[in-house]
């Protein structure tokens, strides 16, 4: 069965801890209802994807767009609306999250698998790949509190691009870094993408977007607000929200 993505009317709530904390002291203090605590996080999304699209996500930062991410990965609830997902998901979402700055970082290889439910894909080869593309060959079995936010930021990316999926989704993964790496770990994602069914990147640097995708969708305010052509989309995007100044592109 080929891969594919359906989300069809998903909204997802978070909650406002400010309006929470007043609601509990108006509440004990006996001066009416508490104020609903509830704020939307996504509205109503519709969205598919099938083989072979490479689908950039634009929008500003706090727009929505990593949430979306979340969604198809499965990570955060839906309290409206239906999900369906045909594929082995890699999410490079968040990564280094689960690190132990006690453990070295070998062992926090495994512990990456393992926090990302994929510790029956880990096996010493995998292992060996990664330190070797990392390139901390000579410091992987010192902790982590050890190493600089380079070190972590290779051996995170190191750690989660090794992966053999349906569908990549990819969080903004480069930034941070050096030069030299960074134009490697580049090349290796392109060929991670183009060897997949389906890919999904946020990215900030438009110019990479436009080399591996073939189509976006733009989110404003938790919507998808446009959907289309990457040229145009892009355009749309630099026109219709980045001009009004709410914040950096995410």
């Amino acid at each position: 069965m080929e891969a594919k993505i359906k989300l069809e009317n998903i909204s997802v709530w978070g909650v406002d801890t400010h309006a929470r904390a007043a609601g509990l002291k108006q509440w004990f203090l006996r001066k009416g209802s508490a104020r609903s605590t509830r704020i939307p996080i996504l509205s109503n999304i519709n969205f598919t994807a099938k083989h072979g699209d490479r689908v950039a996500i634009l929008g500003m930062n706090g727009s929505g767009k990593s949430s979306l991410l979340k969604v198809v990965s499965g990570n955060y609830p839906i309290h409206e609306g239906s999900r369906e997902v045909v594929g082995l998901v890699a999410p490079l979402i968040e990564m280094g999250a689960g690190f132990d700055e006690e453990i070295t970082g070998r062992k926090n290889i495994k512990l990456s698998y393992a926090f990302r439910g994929k510790l029956r894909d880990y096996h010493p080869d995998i292992e060996a790949k990664i330190i070797e593309f990392s390139e901390l060959s000579d410091k992987i079995d010192l902790p982590l509190k050890t190493y600089s936010t380079g070190m972590r930021a290779r051996l995170a990316f190191a750690s989660a691009i090794f992966q053999d999926p349906d569908i990549f989704l990819i969080d903004e993964i480069f930034a941070t870094g050096d030069a030299g790496f960074i134009e490697k770990s580049i090349a290796l994602l392109k060929a991670k993408v183009e060897s997949v069914s389906i890919a999904l990147m946020v990215n900030h640097e438009l110019n990479e977007i436009l080399q591996l995708c073939n189509r976006a969708v733009v989110v404003h305010h938790g919507k998808i607000v446009a959907e289309g052509a990457m040229a145009e989309m892009v355009e749309y995007y630099n026109k219709k929200i980045l001009h009004l100044g709410e914040g950096r592109a995410a």
